[in-house]
């Protein structure tokens, strides 16, 4: 049997403790622990060992930030006789709503984070403008690489400067691989401060 409430849905009579709160929030703000999460994401069944291996961080820290995402029940061990043991990221999605504005945290947006220390952008955007405008900034970058948006409309919808904006395009088109093999050139801050306004939306 499953059911819903008013906080909890798809509940059923597995339930699985869910504790760690606190890790889901560091997950946006600590880029080697979003990066941890994003390794094994990307490669299920990777050993302790490999990891550190992987890591720039010492191998306490691996070992500590493990003991975290599995606390909060972000990773798990795979069940088996393997030694050392072998784990596997968790899907999620953390649902915000705040002043009637809804954002979804998911392993995208850590996949992002994990490159902020190259990316300084990444932090500061984060940072300085909240996770609303990083989230939709990231979301619109993305429609940006299928030519349904601008960087001026972006920048304008975002309250991003046109700098900041490009910046933040270039970042995301080398880590999520987006477009062809070439550097997003359909627009540069220099292009856009003098387009007329086109935007998707009324201001």
């Amino acid at each position: 049997m499953s059911y819903e409430t008013e906080h909890v849905r798809g509940v059923d009579n597995s339930i699985a403790p869910i504790t760690g709160v606190p890790t889901f929030t560091e997950l946006l703000t600590n880029p080697d622990l979003a990066t941890l999460y994003t390794a094994i994401r990307h490669s299920p069944a990777i050993t302790a060992p490999e990891l550190v291996d992987l890591s720039t961080i010492s191998k306490k820290t691996v070992y500590e930030y493990l003991g975290k995402l599995a606390q909060a029940g972000l990773i798990t061990e795979i069940e088996d006789e393997s030694n050392p043991k072998r784990y596997e990221a968790e899907k999620f999605e953390l649902q915000l709503t705040i002043r009637g504005m809804e954002v979804s945290i998911t392993p995208e947006l850590v996949a992002v984070v994990a490159h902020a220390t190259e990316y300084p952008v990444i932090a500061r955007v984060r940072d300085e403008h909240g996770l609303v405008t990083f989230a939709l900034a990231h979301d619109m970058i993305k429609s940006h690489s299928v030519g349904d948006i601008t960087v001026r409309q972006i920048a304008s919808l975002t309250d991003l400067s046109h700098g900041t904006t490009y910046d933040l395009l270039e970042a995301l088109y080398d880590i999520h691989d987006l477009g062809d093999d070439s550097d997003p050139t359909t627009y540069t801050p220099d292009d856009v401060v003098d387009e007329d306004d086109d935007l998707l939306t009324e201001r």
